[in-house]
């Protein structure tokens, strides 16, 4: 039994498919199917139940799934804290978020990050708040910075509470929603809504449509322009909005969830390290959030 077999009997049980787990661990796919059966023979037992192309995990996989997940854990914070120790910190960090946050602010995060830490490349990409741990859990990024919506205990995660942002259902000013005293749910149900969508196959109720027509978009920003645009309504942050609200192009509608507050979090792998830069980047989004 080694790391790469339980490994692969992980990812095939999270996924339920070889071939999905072939293409997460980027490997190939008889070289997986090989793994699981060397560890079967090796333990003695099925760990899957296979039905054609489907698996499922057998009773035993089932009894030994959290031990081997502990294991891969514990294999990552020995790796990072032996790196911690040397010295040996990433060279290239890539760093994912969402929207929330004016793009600005996180233009002049990024310039500080390349001036502050000369010696490391920083690749910054904008991704759905919806998707932010999945790509983490997935390794595709080494941390990234937004809305937690997903509120789901995975061990597999760290997750940092950086601070809370507001958000609000709005619409334009002049729209009907904005004139009543009272919204009921079933007027809002009635009323177009952009939503934010995403890639993640978990259900997230969070995240789920309240209203019978939608549009979805991947960004708060493509959400807003469209709430201005074509009448809709929506659930946005309050950083990104607040200058429309002043200005009074925008309204907070009165409903039961038109104000709710979420955390605004820094997702990493269970076991990393902590790096340097990314402290210094959860400062400055801690500050920017408690001054807000």
């Amino acid at each position: 039994m080694n790391l790469s077999q339980i490994e692969a009997f992980c990812a095939v049980a999270d996924t339920g498919s070889v071939s999905e787990a072939a293409r997460v661990l980027d490997c190939n796919r008889t070289k997986l199917s090989m793994a699981i059966k060397a560890l079967e023979k090796d333990l003695d037992t099925e760990l899957f139940v296979r039905t054609g192309n489907n698996v499922s995990l057998s009773e035993t996989g089932k009894a030994i799934y959290k031990d081997c997940e502990n294991l891969l854990i514990t294999s990552a914070r020995i790796r990072q804290t032996c790196a911690q120790v040397s010295g040996d910190f990433a060279t290239e960090l890539r760093i994912a978020h969402d929207d929330s946050l004016p793009d600005t602010l996180w233009r002049d995060f990024s310039i500080h990050l390349n001036q502050q830490f000369p010696a490391i490349s920083f690749n910054v990409v904008l991704v759905s708040s919806g998707d932010l741990a999945d790509i983490v859990e997935k390794k595709q990024v080494d941390f990234a910075f937004g809305v937690d919506f997903e509120r789901v205990e995975n061990p597999r995660l760290a997750y940092q509470p950086l601070g809370k942002i507001r958000m609000m259902s709005v619409c334009r000013s002049d729209n009907k929603l904005s004139k009543l005293p009272r919204v009921s749910d079933e007027v809002l149900r009635d009323s177009m809504q952009v939503s934010l969508a995403y890639l993640n196959h978990r259900d997230n109720p969070e995240l789920l449509p309240f209203s019978l027509k939608y549009i979805g978009f991947s960004s708060f920003e493509f959400m807003l322009k469209t709430i201005l645009s074509e009448g809709a309504w929506g659930v946005l942050p309050e950083p990104l909005i607040r200058q429309h609200l002043r200005e009074q192009e925008l309204s907070v509608i009165k409903h039961t969830y038109g104000l709710t507050q979420e955390d605004y979090c820094m997702f990493t792998s269970a076991g990393m390290s902590e790096h340097p830069a990314m402290i210094w980047l959860a400062d400055q989004v801690s500050e920017y959030l408690f001054a807000f």
